[in-house]
């Protein structure tokens, strides 16, 4: 959905867009042992250039009937100083029907809805912690927990669907509900459900 008119956004974002830089990944994941740039890390990167071409960007957490269903929903909203606006609606993949799984899910469909109107890209910068590694004292490897059989085909699947080792933190985020700090902490039921889960979105 967008205003009748968008020539005086379009103007704007486009002139936004050549000042964009990649975003940083500013937060740890302590499961994946990366950094990833989270919520707070893009919308205090945009914030600046986005005020400054009159621009800004709202979301709703909403609800759309379908059926007999009632369907959670995110509304992004890209708003010009003119008045002109572009607007998306995207699914909540709720894990459980509780304040917990529902914040995960509206904190994950918020980070990915933000930096697609705006067109926005993580970088890869390490803060050159790959420079200092080489002159680093390698640090004794632990022996990794063993993982079941079941743990073993949800890592397959994770890394087949979700590439980006932060896409596959918010992905287990928002099924479980809870922050791991490994594979081997999930319960066999939370190994079933995410096996339908990413079955499921596979078939998508």
């Amino acid at each position: 959905m967008q205003s009748e008119q968008i020539n005086e956004l379009a103007a704007a974002l486009v002139a936004a867009q050549a000042e964009f830089s990649a975003v940083p990944k500013g937060t740890v994941n302590p499961f994946f042992k990366s950094k990833y740039a989270a919520l707070p890390d893009v919308v205090n990167h945009a914030a600046p250039v986005l005020a400054k071409h009159g621009l800004s960007v709202t979301q709703a957490i909403s609800f759309v009937a379908l059926d007999a269903l009632v369907l959670d929903t995110l509304t992004t909203t890209l708003l010009h100083k003119s008045g002109q606006f572009m607007q998306s609606q995207m699914l909540l993949h709720l894990p459980k029907q509780d304040p917990q799984g529902q914040g995960s899910a509206v904190t994950y469909a918020r980070r990915y809805a933000y930096m697609s109107v705006l067109g926005l890209v993580t970088d890869d910068d390490d803060d050159g912690n790959a420079a200092s590694r080489k002159n680093a004292p390698k640090p004794q490897a632990k022996a990794a927990p063993e993982l079941t059989e079941g743990q073993k085909e949800v890592r397959a699947a994770l890394i087949k669907l979700h590439p980006q080792s932060d896409d596959r933190k918010f992905f287990l985020e928002a099924q479980t509900g809870r922050t791991l700090a490994g594979l081997h902490e999930l319960t066999e039921a939370e190994v079933s459900h995410l096996i339908n889960a990413l079955q499921q979105k596979e078939g998508l």
